[in-house]
C-alpha cells in the first residue's frame, strides 16, 4: 500500500498516568475553543463521551493495551471517555481539516498516546471539496493496524450503500484478527429511508446485509424511539477469514 504510520506511541505508562491525564485536562475549556465540525453542547458532549467510554469498555471495544481508531473523530470529544480506559494508542481521523488541526493542537499536545490524521475524503456535508472519492476511499493505514474501530455518526452521513460498503471493507482490512467495530446508524423503521449525506437512513435489513460480509453483530441498542438523534448502535467482531 505504501502507507507508513507508526502506532507504537508511548505503549508503557507509569501507574496512575491515566488518572492524572483525566484530572489535569480541562475538557470543557478545551472543547469550548472548537470552531469547526459538529459542535454539540460542550458539557452534554463530555458527559455522553464518558458514558460511551464505559459502554465501549463493557463491550470489549476499548480494552487494555488496545490500538483504537476513532473514524470520524470530529473535535476529539470521544477521547474524554477513552483516556482512562488503559488503551495503548488512540488515532482520530476526520475529513474536516480544521477539526484535525484543533485536535492536534489542543489534545495530542496533552495526551502522549493520541494523534489525529486528516482524511481528505469528499462529503457534501463536512468536506465538499475533498479530493478523495468516498466510493474508492483508502484509509491511510496498513493491514491489521487496530484492535478496535469506533465509527460514531459516520454511516449516518455517507449517503449510499456503495460508500458504506467501501468503508466497511477498509475497516475490515485495517482491523487485527478478532478486531471489534462500534458503529451507529439511522434505520427504517422508525425513520424513513434517506440518501442525503446530511442524514442517511437505511432499512434495518440493508444495514444487516452490509454488515454481514465482514462482521458479526453481538450487541445493539437504541434506534427505535424515532427521536431525532436516536441512532442504532452496533458492536460487532471481525469475521474470521477461512480458506475457500
Amino acid at each position: 500500500m505504501g502507507f507508513k504510520f507508526d502506532l507504537k506511541i508511548c505503549s508503557n505508562y507509569p501507574i496512575g498516568v491515566f488518572d492524572n491525564l483525566e484530572k489535569n485536562i480541562e475538557w470543557e475549556e478545551i472543547l469550548k475553543r472548537a470552531t469547526h465540525g459538529h459542535l454539540p453542547d460542550v458539557q452534554a458532549g463530555i458527559d455522553a463521551s464518558i458514558d460511551e467510554g464505559r459502554e465501549l469498555v463493557e463491550q470489549g471495544i476499548a480494552t487494555e493495551n488496545a490500538d483504537v481508531l476513532d473514524l470520524g473523530c470530529g473535535n476529539g470529544r470521544q477521547l474524554a471517555g477513552l483516556v482512562n480506559t488503559g488503551i495503548r494508542s488512540y488515532t482520530g481521523v476526520d475529513p474536516v481539516i480544521k477539526s484535525i488541526q484543533f485536535c492536534n493542537r489542543e489534545l495530542a499536545s496533552r495526551i502522549p498516546f493520541a494523534r489525529f490524521v486528516h482524511l481528505n475524503v469528499r462529503n457534501r456535508m463536512y468536506n465538499p471539496k475533498g479530493k478523495l472519492s468516498p466510493e474508492k476511499v483508502v484509509l491511510p493505514f496498513e493491514n491489521d493496524s487496530f484492535d478496535s474501530v469506533i465509527t460514531g455518526s459516520v454511516f449516518t452521513h455517507l449517503g449510499t450503500q456503495m460508500v458504506c460498503k467501501r468503508y466497511l471493507e477498509e475497516i475490515a482490512r485495517i482491523l487485527k484478527p478478532d478486531g471489534k467495530l462500534f458503529s451507529s446508524w439511522f434505520r427504517d423503521p422508525p425513520f424513513k429511508v434517506c440518501s442525503e449525506e446530511a442524514r442517511t437512513v437505511f432499512t434495518e435489513n440493508d444495514i444487516l446485509r452490509m454488515m454481514a460480509k465482514h462482521f458479526e453483530i453481538y450487541y445493539s441498542r437504541g434506534g427505535s424511539s424515532g427521536e431525532w438523534y436516536d441512532q442504532w448502535c452496533l458492536c460487532s467482531r471481525l469475521l474470521k477469514v477461512t480458506d475457500s
